[in-house]
């Protein structure tokens, strides 16, 4: 009897797959962890209703995940909004208006001699500040002329206040460090009047703009709440790695788990991944029938590696967009100031990325490590007429290379993962740090 009732539990274990349990898109439903601090913190301030939101985190993170399972069933009537460099106010309020059907249909019917005339007008905005119309004239004679009358006065923030006060709108709005400085002058003007009307923003995105919006209005100080969702903790990564290791019958030892912390960065995203890959390695592509154990580190290192190569058709073109300038130098050159950004990006850490890399840094740590003898070569052989001209050299040279990166990115139309402002160079995509760390070529750099 007993053995029948173990055999029956056993028989009841369910069977799933690798991809399900450990997932790379989506909401992991079997490894998600419940951040309750986080949760707390969402939750008192979208009752509070008095603030800007701000998510934030790099690429991956699980600041969508979070969106989708805390503020998405809360009964807000959403509004999404994507930044970007072009964005603009006008744009934005647009979006506000379309996406929450603020259109003013009018009908008007008129009778001239044996014709029927019907016009239909559609008015986006107030009549008397400004508005898009179209209008249809039908007659019987089965004719129709359609004609478009547009005026160019904006949808602004006094229509937008007084139609939305308090009607539970949230407007998010994405890739917020994307965003110009003039978007971000005139919504840091315009938050206070929103939020006074109960109109919540929750603005998503890196971890060095979260001031952004404070500069322009320091009656914002004090209504701004900061959610991090750039690191799991030690506990929730071993408590991921856990979860979805009893669910696949895999016991991920100790030193592979402490391994997994370090190469994953406590990213959400890489930890899904590693374990992901570290159990196909082992063949289990769903529930193994016999325990399965993992314990050589270095089956940590091999999965990077292997994620790295499956990465690079999301980032081989944004790599060799900021690599360009490589080739292009002449052999004989002293140093090369574009493979001195991707050193920045793959040795300093993710803290000093996260606050910023300004250009001197750069430069001081490429003179830093220039070997004397090679200094000495280049004065030797005219190059350079003395030791503070080539100094200086690499310091401008550096500059150059990390002031282009904007246009350079923009004009290849890849995804925005590095910005510059003010010569300092910032990562917004903490996945391209972890690319370029197992990229063979970075590595041999």
């Amino acid at each position: 009897m007993i053995m029948k009732f173990f055999g029956q539990k056993e028989e009841d274990k369910p069977i799933l797959s690798t991809n399900t349990v450990f997932k790379i898109s989506g909401v992991p439903e079997h490894t998600f962890v419940e951040r309750e601090m986080l949760s707390e913190e969402i939750d008192e301030h979208l009752e509070s209703k008095d603030g800007v939101l701000l998510f934030l985190g790099y690429s991956k993170s699980g600041k969508t995940v979070f969106r989708k399972k805390h503020i998405e069933d809360k009964g807000f009537k959403l509004v999404t909004y994507r930044g970007n460099n072009k964005s603009t106010i006008p744009d934005l309020y647009k979006q506000i208006a379309t996406q929450l059907g603020l259109i003013q249909v009018k009908e008007l019917q008129q009778t001239r001699s044996n014709s029927y005339q019907r016009e239909e007008e559609e008015q986006v905005g107030n009549k008397n500040i400004g508005h898009v119309r179209d209008k249809r004239v039908d007659t019987t004679e089965n004719s129709i002329n359609v004609t478009s009358d547009v005026s160019t006065s904006d949808i602004d923030i006094n229509f937008l206040c007084n139609t939305l006060s308090r009607k539970n709108v949230l407007v998010v709005i994405e890739d917020y460090h994307l965003v110009d400085n003039e978007f971000n002058k005139i919504l840091s003007e315009d938050l206070k009047h929103f939020l006074d009307e109960e109109i919540l923003f929750l603005l998503i995105g890196i971890p060095s703009s979260p001031n952004r919006a404070l500069r322009n209005n320091p009656d914002l100080s004090g209504r701004m709440g900061h959610i991090s969702f750039d690191y799991l903790s030690r506990e929730e990564v071993k408590s991921v790695v856990s979860a979805g290791g009893k669910l696949l019958n895999i016991s991920f030892q100790e030193d592979v788990v402490e391994q997994i912390i370090n190469c994953s960065m406590k990213n959400a995203y890489l930890v899904q991944y590693i374990c992901r890959i570290l159990a196909l390695s082992k063949n289990v592509k769903k529930t193994a029938p016999d325990k399965i154990i993992i314990s050589d580190p270095k089956d940590v290192d091999r999965a990077c590696i292997e994620i790295a190569k499956k990465l690079d058709s999301d980032y081989s073109s944004i790599y060799n967009t900021i690599a360009s300038g490589t080739r292009a130098q002449q052999q004989t050159k002293a140093f090369n100031q574009y493979e001195e950004v991707l050193k920045a990006i793959k040795f300093f850490t993710i803290e000093d990325l996260e606050k910023g890399i300004g250009y001197r840094t750069i430069s001081t740590t490429t003179w830093t490590n220039m070997p004397a003898d090679k200094i000495q070569k280049y004065i030797d052989n005219g190059t350079y007429k003395s030791e503070q001209s080539f100094k200086s050299s690499v310091n401008t040279q550096v500059k150059n290379a990390i002031d282009k990166i904007n246009d350079n990115l923009s004009s290849n139309a890849t995804k925005p993962i590095l910005y510059v402002n003010d010569s300092t160079l910032y990562l917004t995509d903490l996945i391209f740090k972890f690319y370029i760390n197992w990229k063979v070529e970075a590595t041999n750099a």
